[in-house]
């Protein structure tokens, strides 16, 4: 095989997996030299109680591997043990017990197991200076990704009850400080997107942290990508509120040749609430000039300041997401929707087909409702998904049923783009 092409000898490479392309590097020294690319995923993935920091650094500095990771993701989730036991219980009530008791005993040994390393590996930000070298070694970094609800796990019980908001638990002044050590090592590296799935929103409200994110994300203006669900569970009172959204804003700012752009929030403390949020406050009068791709999810806000935003953007914006999941448990109707506290979805949805010129796709998915309930005005939707984040279809949720009165968004969609007559006042009375 020495005697092939070096092209040829990456196709063969290419359809090889791990366990394979070791085998086959141990064969001649050309084929070890060419198998270097790939010996290692380009997606790294990082977990709490695992050594994977210091890998990752090694890699780093290794002259000819380095260059093959392209994206980062460090898992920081954690279970709370005594939820997520009771949720399992109940997970596995009808199932025999002997069964039921091995499967509960070996998803505790594995709990263990985990927490005993993370013990031993301790918290991320003790590795701040390690993680900030590793980063800025990678040439071909380009995606990162902080997640607290993607579960990595391989035992199915705890990745079960990963699925559910209330097993999760979260050490806030720990994560301020992960996180700050997490943005410390992305200064200076141009990155092409940034996720994180649960962002305690207080970070922008706490002076010493919002100084840090604002010091190290100035490169954050390579963007073109970024999802940032945020949790607001530990503002207390309209003036922490204010001052977090003023946070955020300036931070989101900073991203400002954004072409995809997700802002959620999930309030684990109130999972079926929304954040009242005011885009005036947030942005003023910021405008993203190259937004083809927005998702807003878990707001409650005004119809004007709501067209307003959008509007602002109708030059650019081709595909628009409304609502989502939200803190749904796996057999709930989706949470993450809209609510108007003044102004109604027809008013917004028929000033958006003239302010939208350029848009192609509209979902809705969650609860969508406006106040007034005692006027003929007040509308109130339950809207199950049809596609991803992704715009790939989804099979029909199992949790639609008649009762629920859930509803699919496709006539709001062909209102919007195509009008015709509002669809709203008959579907409210539609079971699906």
């Amino acid at each position: 095989m020495d005697k092939l092409p070096v092209e040829l000898l990456r196709l063969i490479y290419s359809y090889c997996d791990p366990k394979s392309v070791r085998g086959l590097r141990e064969q001649t020294r050309t084929l070890a030299d060419v198998g270097y690319e790939y010996l290692l995923s380009s997606s790294f993935t990082a977990v709490s109680w695992r050594h994977d920091i210091d890998r990752l650094h090694c890699i780093a500095l290794h002259e000819r591997l380095r260059g093959s990771i392209t994206s980062i993701c460090i898992f920081l989730g954690e279970l709370s043990f005594y939820d997520a036991f009771t949720t399992s219980w109940f997970q596995h009530f009808i199932t025999p017990p002997e069964e039921r008791s091995d499967l509960l005993a070996t998803a505790r040994r594995e709990f263990d197991r985990i927490a005993e390393g993370s013990k031993k590996v301790g918290p991320l930000h003790l590795k701040s200076d390690d993680l900030r070298e590793a980063c800025s070694a990678l040439p071909n970094l380009q995606d990162f990704e902080v997640t607290f609800t993607q579960c990595p796990l391989d035992n199915d019980v705890l990745k079960d009850v990963f699925d559910y908001p209330n097993c999760r638990k979260l050490d806030r002044p720990q994560t301020y400080s992960n996180l700050d050590a997490i943005i410390f090592a992305l200064h200076g590296v141009p990155l092409r997107s940034f996720k994180a799935d649960r962002f305690p929103l207080e970070v922008f409200r706490l002076q010493a942290h919002r100084n840090h994110w604002f010091t190290h994300a100035q490169s954050f203006e390579s963007l073109s990508t970024l999802n940032l669900t945020l949790d607001p569970s530990g503002l207390q009172g309209p003036s922490s509120a204010f001052r977090a959204v003023n946070g955020l804003g300036r931070f989101l700012q900073l991203a400002k040749n954004l072409s995809h752009l997700k802002l959620a929030f999930h309030p684990y403390s109130s999972e079926n609430s929304k954040f009242a949020l005011s885009f005036r406050e947030l942005l003023y009068n910021f405008t993203y000039t190259q937004l083809t791709d927005l998702i807003l999810e878990g707001v409650s806000c005004e119809e004007d300041d709501l067209k307003d935003f959008l509007a602002r953007h109708g030059t650019t914006l081709v595909r628009l997401r409304l609502g989502g999941r939200g803190l749904a448990k796996p057999f709930e109707v989706s949470l993450g929707g809209i609510h108007l506290y003044e102004g109604t979805f027809k008013s917004l949805f028929t000033g958006l087909r003239t302010k939208l010129p350029k848009l192609e796709r509209l979902h809705l998915e969650g609860i969508f409702e406006c106040e007034h309930h005692d006027l003929p005005s007040h509308e109130a939707y339950n809207f199950y998904p049809l596609t991803s984040e992704n715009w790939e279809g989804v099979p029909r949720p199992s949790w639609v049923r008649s009762s629920r009165k859930t509803i699919n968004c496709l006539p709001f969609e062909q209102y919007v783009l195509s009008g015709g007559p509002y669809p709203g006042n008959s579907l409210t009375q539609q079971n699906y």
